[in-house]
Parts: C-alpha cells; structure tokens; sequence
C-alpha cells in the first residue's frame, strides 16, 4: 500500500471524515448572476431598484463587460430585470418570465443562453426558410456567385482549423439579401449576431459541426441555383434545426434530466416524428 493510500484509509476511519465533491469552475459570467441574484433575494436589491451601471459592476466586481453584460441577460430572461431608455436595468416587482420560477435555484448562465439560442432558432426557421425560398425564385447570378463565394469561404476557414462565424454568417445573409426584401435581410442580419459567442464555442467543441455545414450549405447553394424555391426552403429549415439539436444534446450528454424534459416539449415535430421540415 503506497503512502497516498495508507494516509487516505486512515483519514475514512476518521469519525470527522466527510465525503466531499470536487468544487466546479463557474464563469465569470455565473459568478456575476449568482451574485447579483443573492441581492434580489435577500432584498439588498428591491423592486423598482435600478442595478449599478456596467462599469461601476465592472469596477466593483473586478470582471469584464462581457461577463456583466451576460448575467444582466440572464435577470432580463428570467424576467427580475428589465432595461429602460435613459434608466438602466431595473428590478421588477412581479415576475414576467415563465423561467423566474427558478430563481431559487442555482441558475447557469449556460442553460439560459440555452434557452434563448433556441428561441431564436425557432425565430431564425420561419425568416430563413421564406428567405431561402425567395432567393432560389429572384437570385441574379452574381448574387448567386457571392453565395457560392462565401460557402467557399467557411470551406477555407475550415480546412485552416479557424473558428468560421464570419463566413458562415456571409453565407446567410447573402441568402437573406438576395431575397429582395429588405426588411427580411435586416431582421435576418440582427438575429444571426445574437448567436455569435455560443455558435464559435460550438464550432470549436462539437468535432462533426464544421462538415455538417459544409454539406448542408452546399445542399442550399445548389437548390438556390437550380431555382427550386420549396427545396432551399426545407434544407435551410433542416439545416437550423441541425443546429438546434446539437445545442439540445449538450445536457442530454450531460445527463440534466430537468433540461431534457423542458427540451423534448421544444422540439419541432419534424424532429419527433422522423418527418420532414416543411
């Protein structure tokens, strides 16, 4: 029996021994929610209160903009906050989120990223699919051409083993702008920044994401120039939901039972049933 062995049987016949878990990272970002979260609870932080400006939360908690931006999401989502023009994040007195039931819990700036990427995603389903379907019917050929062109670009980035968001988010608004409808292209651009820093992390974690889009883009392209308007809009719809199952599978891995039950009532009925988007 080596020393490191003797030492930890002598430690469990200790009566003060006590079995403990190995302690998690958290972010930054949670370390914030959490504590901003302690204050609304304890009501250090009251209804109608309004929360120190970013940058005294920056000086005071000793994190970056990013990290304060993320947690006041996080209170936004769960509906304890909401921002005013000229006034800053303000606590609610009541509670206008269907997730502000958790506020108890310890609540992972993850999961509500989570949740907010797959609403988008389901946003992102009915102005993309019309998008995509509107391109294959009134596409010019050099619109066309700069589809092609930033397809090949993600390929590149790809091959290079270089994150690709910028590409990759060419290639969709190409596709929304060459719709012709300059109120779905900028709706189409808005929503596609939203996803930037969960897409990149995703991209760099998920080993099969970066040939799945290659495919699933080539797929777009090429219904786009064949002119088969119901063809691009089903692939493209494929192709997000593509995308929203992989963020799904992120607890399911995991094995976050609660996650995966709030997950399989999300899910469209294509992907339940087996069948086809529209």
């Amino acid at each position: 029996m080596s020393d490191c062995q003797i030492i930890l049987h002598l430690t469990r016949q200790d009566k003060s021994y006590m079995e403990l878990r190995p302690t998690q990272r958290i972010s930054l970002s949670q370390a914030v929610l959490d504590q901003l979260l302690a204050r609304i609870e304890d009501g250090s932080i009251k209804p109608g209160d309004r929360l120190p400006g970013e940058y005294a939360l920056m000086r005071q908690l000793e994190v970056g903009r990013s990290s304060v931006r993320e947690a006041i999401r996080g209170l936004i989502t769960l509906g304890l906050v909401e921002t005013k023009p000229g006034r800053g994040a303000i606590v609610l007195a009541g509670m206008r989120s269907p997730l502000a039931h958790l506020q108890t819990q310890r609540l992972s700036i993850e999961h509500l990223q989570k949740w907010e990427i797959l609403d988008l995603l389901e946003v992102r389903e009915s102005l993309e699919g019309q998008a995509a379907q509107l391109s294959a019917e009134r596409a010019t050929p050099p619109e066309v051409a700069v589809i092609r062109r930033y397809a090949l670009e993600v390929e590149r980035q790809i091959a290079e083993g270089r994150t690709y968001f910028r590409a990759n988010s060419g290639f969709h608004f190409a596709i929304a702008r060459a719709s012709h409808n300059s109120v779905l292209a900028e709706s189409v651009r808005r929503l596609i920044g939203e996803v930037r820093a969960y897409r990149e992390r995703l991209m760099r974690e998920i080993r099969e994401m970066p040939e799945r889009d290659v495919a699933e883009h080539q797929a777009i392209l090429q219904a786009i120039q064949d002119h088969d308007p119901k063809r691009a809009r089903r692939i493209m719809i494929k192709h997000l939901r593509s995308f929203a199952e992989i963020v799904r599978n992120l607890d399911r891995a995991s094995g976050n039972k609660e996650s995966q039950e709030r997950d399989r009532t999300r899910v469209p009925v294509g992907l339940r049933t087996g069948t086809r988007g529209p």
